[in-house]
Protein backbone atom coordinates (compact mmCIF):
# COMPACT_ATOMS: atom_id res chain seq x y z
CA UNK A 1 0.00 0.00 0.00
CA UNK A 2 1.38 3.96 -0.87
CA UNK A 3 1.96 5.51 2.61
CA UNK A 4 -0.41 9.29 2.71
CA UNK A 5 1.44 11.97 1.00
CA UNK A 6 3.22 9.22 -1.45
CA UNK A 7 3.20 10.72 -5.22
CA UNK A 8 3.41 7.94 -7.98
CA UNK A 9 5.35 9.02 -10.87
CA UNK A 10 3.16 8.56 -14.21
CA UNK A 11 5.41 6.72 -16.77
CA UNK A 12 5.13 8.47 -20.50
CA UNK A 13 4.29 5.82 -23.27
CA UNK A 14 7.20 4.54 -25.45
CA UNK A 15 6.03 4.98 -29.04
CA UNK A 16 7.16 1.99 -31.52
CA UNK A 17 9.72 2.42 -34.81
CA UNK A 18 6.27 3.15 -36.99
CA UNK A 19 5.19 6.08 -34.40
CA UNK A 20 8.68 7.20 -33.71
CA UNK A 21 9.51 7.26 -37.70
CA UNK A 22 6.05 9.62 -38.20
CA UNK A 23 7.24 11.82 -35.24
CA UNK A 24 10.49 12.37 -36.64
CA UNK A 25 9.13 13.25 -40.15
CA UNK A 26 7.03 15.63 -38.89
CA UNK A 27 9.61 17.44 -36.49
CA UNK A 28 11.84 17.08 -39.44
CA UNK A 29 9.64 18.87 -41.88
CA UNK A 30 8.46 21.93 -39.49
CA UNK A 31 11.86 22.73 -39.11
CA UNK A 32 13.04 22.14 -42.76
CA UNK A 33 9.87 24.03 -44.31
CA UNK A 34 10.19 27.08 -41.93
CA UNK A 35 13.47 27.57 -43.03
CA UNK A 36 12.17 27.05 -46.82
CA UNK A 37 9.63 29.69 -46.59
CA UNK A 38 10.42 31.78 -44.20
CA UNK A 39 14.61 32.33 -44.04
CA UNK A 40 15.50 31.04 -48.19
CA UNK A 41 16.51 33.31 -50.63
CA UNK A 42 13.38 34.73 -52.03
CA UNK A 43 10.63 33.91 -50.27
CA UNK A 44 8.04 33.29 -53.39
CA UNK A 45 10.56 30.36 -54.93
CA UNK A 46 10.51 28.73 -51.42
CA UNK A 47 6.51 28.96 -50.94
CA UNK A 48 6.33 27.67 -54.42
CA UNK A 49 8.93 24.54 -53.51
CA UNK A 50 6.61 24.01 -50.49
CA UNK A 51 3.19 24.06 -52.58
CA UNK A 52 4.56 20.82 -54.56
CA UNK A 53 3.89 18.79 -50.88
CA UNK A 54 0.51 20.78 -49.77
CA UNK A 55 -3.01 19.60 -50.91
CA UNK A 56 -4.53 22.56 -52.66
CA UNK A 57 -8.18 22.27 -53.14
CA UNK A 58 -8.49 24.48 -56.05
CA UNK A 59 -5.21 23.60 -57.46
CA UNK A 60 -6.06 19.76 -57.35
CA UNK A 61 -9.02 20.66 -59.79
CA UNK A 62 -6.72 21.97 -62.78
CA UNK A 63 -3.92 19.38 -61.41
CA UNK A 64 -5.30 15.85 -60.04
CA UNK A 65 -2.23 14.09 -61.19
CA UNK A 66 -0.92 15.69 -58.00
CA UNK A 67 -2.40 12.93 -55.93
CA UNK A 68 0.57 12.73 -53.46
CA UNK A 69 -0.25 16.30 -52.09
CA UNK A 70 -3.62 13.81 -50.64
CA UNK A 71 -0.84 12.06 -48.68
CA UNK A 72 2.41 14.57 -47.31
CA UNK A 73 -0.17 16.96 -46.43
CA UNK A 74 -0.54 15.11 -43.36
CA UNK A 75 3.38 15.10 -42.79
CA UNK A 76 3.83 19.16 -42.89
CA UNK A 77 2.74 21.58 -40.39
CA UNK A 78 2.63 25.66 -40.61
CA UNK A 79 5.80 27.20 -41.65
CA UNK A 80 4.47 30.34 -40.19
CA UNK A 81 3.39 28.64 -36.27
CA UNK A 82 5.41 26.67 -34.05
CA UNK A 83 2.32 26.02 -31.93
CA UNK A 84 0.99 23.72 -34.64
CA UNK A 85 3.62 21.58 -35.38
CA UNK A 86 3.81 21.00 -31.48
CA UNK A 87 0.73 20.11 -31.20
CA UNK A 88 0.51 17.78 -34.02
CA UNK A 89 3.08 15.88 -32.58
CA UNK A 90 1.76 15.64 -28.72
CA UNK A 91 -1.61 14.41 -30.05
CA UNK A 92 -0.55 11.82 -32.15
CA UNK A 93 1.79 10.79 -29.09
CA UNK A 94 -0.58 10.16 -26.60
CA UNK A 95 -3.05 7.71 -28.08
CA UNK A 96 -1.47 6.32 -31.09
CA UNK A 97 1.42 4.57 -28.76
CA UNK A 98 -1.47 2.57 -27.55
CA UNK A 99 -3.02 1.70 -30.59
CA UNK A 100 0.65 0.90 -32.48
CA UNK A 101 0.80 -2.00 -29.24
CA UNK A 102 -2.85 -3.49 -30.29
CA UNK A 103 -2.55 -3.21 -33.98
CA UNK A 104 0.99 -2.99 -34.98
CA UNK A 105 3.04 -0.31 -36.81
CA UNK A 106 1.80 -1.29 -40.52
CA UNK A 107 -1.78 -1.62 -39.45
CA UNK A 108 -1.63 2.02 -37.66
CA UNK A 109 0.19 3.87 -40.79
CA UNK A 110 -2.51 2.44 -43.27
CA UNK A 111 -4.96 4.03 -40.81
CA UNK A 112 -3.14 7.54 -40.84
CA UNK A 113 -2.59 7.75 -44.00
CA UNK A 114 -6.26 7.07 -44.85
CA UNK A 115 -7.61 9.40 -42.19
CA UNK A 116 -5.53 11.89 -43.77
CA UNK A 117 -6.84 11.59 -46.79
CA UNK A 118 -10.16 11.01 -46.15
CA UNK A 119 -9.71 14.72 -44.08
CA UNK A 120 -8.51 15.82 -47.70
CA UNK A 121 -11.09 14.79 -49.71
CA UNK A 122 -13.50 16.23 -47.05
CA UNK A 123 -12.06 19.55 -47.22
CA UNK A 124 -12.13 19.02 -50.96
CA UNK A 125 -16.17 17.99 -51.33
CA UNK A 126 -17.08 21.08 -49.03
CA UNK A 127 -15.00 23.25 -51.01
CA UNK A 128 -16.76 22.14 -54.21
CA UNK A 129 -20.63 22.68 -52.87
CA UNK A 130 -20.30 25.75 -50.62
CA UNK A 131 -20.23 29.02 -52.03
CA UNK A 132 -17.22 31.29 -52.07
CA UNK A 133 -18.23 33.83 -49.92
CA UNK A 134 -17.80 31.59 -46.97
CA UNK A 135 -14.32 31.97 -47.20
CA UNK A 136 -13.18 29.59 -44.18
CA UNK A 137 -14.60 26.22 -46.21
CA UNK A 138 -11.78 27.35 -48.80
CA UNK A 139 -8.63 27.13 -48.11
CA UNK A 140 -5.87 27.87 -50.65
CA UNK A 141 -3.69 25.50 -48.44
CA UNK A 142 -4.31 22.32 -46.98
CA UNK A 143 -1.57 20.68 -43.90
CA UNK A 144 -1.20 19.07 -40.91
CA UNK A 145 -2.41 15.70 -39.24
CA UNK A 146 -5.46 16.91 -37.41
CA UNK A 147 -7.84 14.52 -39.44
CA UNK A 148 -5.26 11.79 -38.03
CA UNK A 149 -5.37 13.01 -34.52
CA UNK A 150 -9.23 12.75 -34.83
CA UNK A 151 -9.43 9.38 -35.83
CA UNK A 152 -6.77 7.90 -33.56
CA UNK A 153 -9.02 9.62 -30.60
CA UNK A 154 -12.33 7.77 -32.35
CA UNK A 155 -10.33 4.42 -32.57
CA UNK A 156 -8.59 4.86 -29.21
CA UNK A 157 -11.96 5.04 -28.28
CA UNK A 158 -13.79 2.25 -29.62
CA UNK A 159 -11.04 -0.18 -28.31
CA UNK A 160 -10.94 1.16 -24.66
CA UNK A 161 -14.68 2.37 -24.14
CA UNK A 162 -14.43 1.60 -20.30
CA UNK A 163 -10.56 2.46 -20.07
CA UNK A 164 -10.15 6.02 -18.60
CA UNK A 165 -8.12 8.47 -19.72
CA UNK A 166 -7.57 11.85 -18.67
CA UNK A 167 -8.74 15.15 -20.83
CA UNK A 168 -6.35 17.87 -20.77
CA UNK A 169 -3.96 15.84 -18.28
CA UNK A 170 -6.66 16.32 -15.46
CA UNK A 171 -9.95 15.61 -16.22
CA UNK A 172 -10.45 11.54 -16.29
CA UNK A 173 -12.79 9.97 -18.85
CA UNK A 174 -14.05 6.75 -20.19
CA UNK A 175 -12.83 5.58 -23.33
CA UNK A 176 -16.54 6.11 -24.44
CA UNK A 177 -16.85 9.71 -23.07
CA UNK A 178 -14.46 10.74 -25.40
CA UNK A 179 -15.76 9.16 -28.30
CA UNK A 180 -18.66 11.41 -28.01
CA UNK A 181 -16.33 14.55 -27.03
CA UNK A 182 -14.31 14.32 -30.01
CA UNK A 183 -17.68 14.60 -32.26
CA UNK A 184 -18.35 17.08 -29.99
CA UNK A 185 -15.65 19.49 -30.06
CA UNK A 186 -15.19 19.10 -34.16
CA UNK A 187 -19.00 20.43 -34.11
CA UNK A 188 -18.24 23.14 -31.88
CA UNK A 189 -15.21 24.40 -33.97
CA UNK A 190 -17.28 24.72 -37.22
CA UNK A 191 -20.08 26.30 -35.46
CA UNK A 192 -17.87 29.08 -34.07
CA UNK A 193 -16.00 29.14 -37.49
CA UNK A 194 -12.88 28.20 -36.34
CA UNK A 195 -10.32 27.34 -38.75
CA UNK A 196 -7.24 25.15 -38.68
CA UNK A 197 -4.58 24.99 -41.66
CA UNK A 198 -6.03 21.40 -42.09
CA UNK A 199 -9.49 22.89 -43.57
CA UNK A 200 -12.62 23.44 -41.07
CA UNK A 201 -13.76 20.24 -41.47
CA UNK A 202 -10.76 17.98 -41.98
CA UNK A 203 -11.44 16.08 -38.60
CA UNK A 204 -15.10 15.21 -40.21
CA UNK A 205 -12.95 13.11 -42.68
CA UNK A 206 -10.77 11.95 -39.31
CA UNK A 207 -14.43 10.94 -37.55
CA UNK A 208 -15.40 9.26 -40.55
CA UNK A 209 -12.59 7.04 -40.51
CA UNK A 210 -12.23 6.49 -37.30
CA UNK A 211 -15.63 4.87 -37.25
CA UNK A 212 -14.84 2.95 -40.30
CA UNK A 213 -11.35 1.60 -39.89
CA UNK A 214 -11.00 1.49 -36.11
CA UNK A 215 -12.02 -1.39 -33.22
CA UNK A 216 -10.88 -5.02 -33.70
CA UNK A 217 -12.18 -5.87 -36.40
CA UNK A 218 -13.11 -2.77 -38.07
CA UNK A 219 -16.76 -2.00 -39.47
CA UNK A 220 -14.98 -1.83 -42.80
CA UNK A 221 -13.15 -5.47 -42.19
CA UNK A 222 -16.34 -7.09 -41.46
CA UNK A 223 -18.36 -5.83 -44.09
CA UNK A 224 -15.43 -7.28 -46.50
CA UNK A 225 -15.34 -10.44 -44.81
CA UNK A 226 -19.43 -10.86 -45.38
CA UNK A 227 -19.19 -9.48 -48.96
CA UNK A 228 -16.55 -12.55 -49.46
CA UNK A 229 -18.54 -15.02 -47.54
CA UNK A 230 -21.76 -14.11 -49.47
CA UNK A 231 -19.93 -14.47 -53.31
CA UNK A 232 -18.42 -17.66 -51.71
CA UNK A 233 -21.50 -19.44 -50.83
CA UNK A 234 -23.06 -18.33 -54.37
CA UNK A 235 -20.51 -19.94 -55.98
CA UNK A 236 -20.95 -22.86 -53.91
CA UNK A 237 -17.75 -23.33 -52.37
CA UNK A 238 -16.37 -24.97 -49.34
CA UNK A 239 -16.22 -22.76 -46.39
CA UNK A 240 -13.71 -22.75 -44.06
CA UNK A 241 -11.68 -20.22 -42.05
CA UNK A 242 -8.86 -20.38 -44.22
CA UNK A 243 -10.50 -19.81 -47.30
CA UNK A 244 -12.39 -16.89 -46.39
CA UNK A 245 -8.99 -15.62 -44.84
CA UNK A 246 -7.01 -16.13 -48.55
CA UNK A 247 -4.50 -19.00 -46.84
CA UNK A 248 -6.73 -22.12 -48.20
CA UNK A 249 -4.82 -21.91 -51.95
CA UNK A 250 -4.95 -25.10 -53.74
CA UNK A 251 -1.48 -26.41 -54.19
CA UNK A 252 0.02 -27.85 -57.42
CA UNK A 253 0.34 -31.59 -57.73
CA UNK A 254 3.60 -33.74 -57.28
CA UNK A 255 5.10 -34.53 -60.27
CA UNK A 256 7.00 -37.76 -60.46
CA UNK A 257 10.57 -37.99 -61.41
CA UNK A 258 11.72 -38.39 -65.10
CA UNK A 259 13.40 -41.49 -66.75
CA UNK A 260 13.27 -43.31 -63.29
CA UNK A 261 12.51 -47.07 -63.50
CA UNK A 262 9.11 -48.14 -63.03
CA UNK A 263 7.81 -49.52 -60.30
CA UNK A 264 7.23 -53.30 -60.01
CA UNK A 265 6.67 -56.02 -57.17
CA UNK A 266 9.09 -58.60 -56.85
CA UNK A 267 7.36 -62.00 -55.70
CA UNK A 268 9.20 -64.45 -53.06
CA UNK A 269 11.94 -64.18 -50.56
CA UNK A 270 13.98 -65.81 -47.86
CA UNK A 271 11.19 -68.64 -46.32
CA UNK A 272 9.90 -69.60 -50.48
CA UNK A 273 13.57 -70.17 -50.87
CA UNK A 274 14.44 -72.48 -48.52
CA UNK A 275 11.11 -74.00 -49.52
CA UNK A 276 12.22 -75.01 -52.85
CA UNK A 277 15.59 -76.07 -51.92
CA UNK A 278 16.65 -79.72 -51.65
CA UNK A 279 18.09 -81.36 -49.13
CA UNK A 280 21.90 -82.50 -49.47
CA UNK A 281 22.49 -85.86 -49.95
CA UNK A 282 25.77 -85.72 -47.66
CA UNK A 283 24.38 -84.63 -43.79
CA UNK A 284 27.30 -84.16 -41.89
CA UNK A 285 27.82 -80.40 -42.43
CA UNK A 286 24.22 -80.02 -41.44
CA UNK A 287 24.88 -79.60 -37.87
Amino acid sequence: MREPGEVVAAAFPRPGRALKAILVAIAFFAIAGAVVVNWAPGPPAGLELFRWVVFQPQGFLKNPWMFWTLLTSGIFTNPESFSHALWSLVGLYFLSTDLEKKWGGARMLRFLGISVIMGNLMVLAVHLVLPSRLGIFHPPLVLGPMAAITATAMAWAKENATRQIRLFFFLPISGKSLYWITIGFSVLALLFMQGTPEGAVAPFGGILAGILFGGTPSPARSTWLRLKLAVMRRQGHTLTVESITGSDRPRAPKRSSKGGPPLRVVQGGLEDDLKNRKPPKDKRYLN
